[in-house]
């Protein structure tokens, strides 16, 4: 008698420990055990509504990052019940896949932020959005990427004039890249009488610029948006390098990448903010 109840001990333990079944959990009473079976629970079924019944929130977090990186598709509720890096990658995500720049706002980090709302205004066409980025710099090359988007589809270069740049020089530099490129997006060149300078005129109408003529240009100003124009349009970086270090550079190089989706590019780019942007875009 007593060997067969043993023989029935080690049988029922067996049977405890080869228990696969969603709700083997619930007989464990120690509490970080029951933690550790549910995550597993969770991991195997992909059944998110296991990890709200974990005890212990890092336990719990752990299973709610988990699920995320395995393909569960994530919502509000889920992001707020995450932290830190986790929280804001699951909002940034979120806001990706709604098109909800209201998601970005829940972003902690500010550059992350950043980086949020400018993909949602670019996608969107909606330079409003960029309004709400921390950061001036990464602000302004938001609206940068949107305002050539909307000269285009209105058929109306009064976006290009929008550009935003450090001085007036860059701004009209800046305005005639975006009237260059709407005349060749919608191929009418009626739109080169609107660009400021003579040479850049002529490359709207002919579409050649030669980079070694812009060395004769005497004035440096004129000489750089030569380059920048000579550049952006040859889709060659080297002319951006010849460029002196600066904001025009940076964009330069932004614009290569973004035309050309090339984003070993972005690392020649100076500023960090521009440079994350650009392999957003790029890589887009």
């Amino acid at each position: 008698m007593r060997k067969h109840l043993i023989f029935f001990l080690l049988f029922l333990a067996g049977c405890i420990f080869v228990d696969t079944s969603p709700n083997r959990c619930y007989h464990l009473w120690d509490p970080s055990q029951k933690d550790g079976c549910l995550l597993m629970v969770a991991s195997e079924t992909s059944n998110i509504s296991k990890c709200g019944e974990i005890n212990e929130s890092s336990v719990a977090e752990r299973c709610y990052t988990l699920l995320l990186g395995n393909g569960i598709v994530e919502n509000y509720s889920i992001c707020m019940k995450l932290s830190g890096a986790g929280m804001d990658e699951c909002f940034s995500r979120l806001a990706v896949r709604t098109n909800d720049s209201s998601m970005c706002m829940k972003i902690n980090s500010s550059y992350s932020m950043g980086n949020c709302l400018s993909g949602i205004a670019v996608t969107l066409g909606r330079p409003d959005i960029c309004e709400s980025i921390p950061l001036n710099i990464s602000r302004n090359t938001c609206k940068n990427q949107i305002y050539p988007q909307l000269a285009v589809k209105n058929k109306d270069a009064a976006f290009c004039k929008l550009m935003i740049a450090d001085n007036s020089q860059a701004q009209l530099t800046a305005a005639d890249a975006c009237i260059v490129s709407m005349v060749r997006e919608l191929n009418d060149t009626t739109y080169c009488n609107q660009v400021s300078t003579e040479f850049t005129r002529q490359f709207c109408l002919t579409g050649r610029i030669d980079p070694a003529s812009c060395d004769a240009i005497s004035d440096p100003q004129g000489r750089q948006a030569c380059r920048y124009i000579a550049a952006v349009y040859s889709k060659d970086p080297s002319v951006c390098a010849s460029m002196p270090s600066g904001t025009l550079k940076d964009s330069c190089y932004l614009q290569l990448a973004s035309d050309t989706k090339n984003p070993q590019l972005c690392s020649s780019i100076s500023l960090e903010s521009i440079r994350e942007q650009c392999l957003q875009i790029s890589q887009g």
